[in-house]
């Protein structure tokens, strides 16, 4: 089992100064030095007041985080949690990654969504209700122009001639996407297009705020793991060629204000035995100090490297 954190900017109880040069380099480094296998930022440049007020989580622009990050750390992943591709044109969202990927020595992964903030889509002039076709021609676009070759599209509201995408990415193909999508349908395009599978342990107003399909436990979780296995071998592709990782409003992954150590082991393994290859974790941002002390205790407690499956 592998541990990812999200910056405690996700915590909705976050105050500015987790943002601090001083403070986002301790967390970072303290992530590092613990275990964890990437760090991971938002992506809400233009969200509602009402979301912002109503439990909504912070955010910070995930490329300039991530390059700080990648700056003052030298192991450490570079995770976009989620980036909202349809916000974006495609090629400048390649540049963007393939710079990171760059400048981190290729040490980024790309988590994209299709997003789910009407209001945001607003502020931001996108189309809310062509969103999953943007999505869709996002990745094509992505993964030819991280390869280098010159590229002839004709976009959703972009044309491009005999274009090349620079610089290309540390490593060929790419850095590795992950698709999240409780449904149907962002499973086929993991099993399609990705190395990961984003999984949200959601139900209730929380999937229904978030416009994802709910996972109510781990009976029905393991059932979707299974589909997705079916779903990448029907695409030519191994069984196991797309990496489960879970997220979401399930007690191991809420750690802000504490959390039972033997309880979340067991949580962990549970995981683990159906097919869950990582767990992604927000700790409490309300704090710098008790930010990074979390980081610290919670990395002793799971025991990072340990085997639990």
């Amino acid at each position: 089992m592998k541990f990812d954190l999200q910056h405690a900017t996700a915590d909705p109880a976050w105050t500015p100064g987790i943002l601090a040069p001083s403070a986002v380099t301790r967390f970072a480094r303290a992530a590092e030095d613990s275990g964890y296998c990437s760090i991971g930022f938002t992506d809400h440049p233009a969200p509602s007041a009402k979301w912002v007020h109503n439990g909504g989580e912070g955010s910070v622009d995930p490329f300039s985080a991530l390059g700080f990050c990648a700056a003052v750390t030298s192991r450490i992943r570079l995770l976009t949690w989620v980036l909202v591709l349809p916000y974006r044109n495609p090629f400048l969202t390649a540049h963007q990654t393939a710079s990171l990927d760059v400048l981190s020595a290729g040490r980024l992964i790309v988590g994209v969504g299709t997003g789910y903030l009407r209001g945001e889509f607003r502020a931001l002039g996108v189309d809310f209700e062509t969103r999953r076709e943007k999505f869709d021609e996002a990745v094509e676009v992505l993964r030819a122009a991280w390869s280098g070759a010159e590229i002839t599209h004709e976009g959703n509201g972009f044309h491009a001639r005999a274009t090349i995408s620079q610089p290309s990415p540390h490593r060929r193909p790419g850095p590795p996407l992950w698709v999240h999508g409780n449904s149907r349908w962002g499973r086929l395009r993991a099993a399609r297009d990705a190395e990961g599978w984003v999984a949200i342990l959601a139900t209730g107003q929380l999937a229904r705020t978030m416009r994802t399909a709910p996972i109510d436990g781990l009976d029905e979780l393991s059932r979707h793991i299974e589909e997705l296995r079916t779903l990448t071998v029907e695409q030519g592709r191994a069984e196991d060629a797309v990496e489960v990782v879970v997220s979401g409003n399930w007690p191991m992954h809420d750690v802000r204000r504490g959390w039972d150590t033997a309880r979340l082991q067991d949580d962990v393994a549970e995981l683990a035995e159906r097919g869950v290859g990582r767990v992604v974790l927000v700790v409490c941002g309300d704090d710098p100090g008790a930010a990074e002390d979390t980081v610290l205790k919670l990395g002793e407690d799971l025991g990072m490297g340990k085997d639990f499956g």
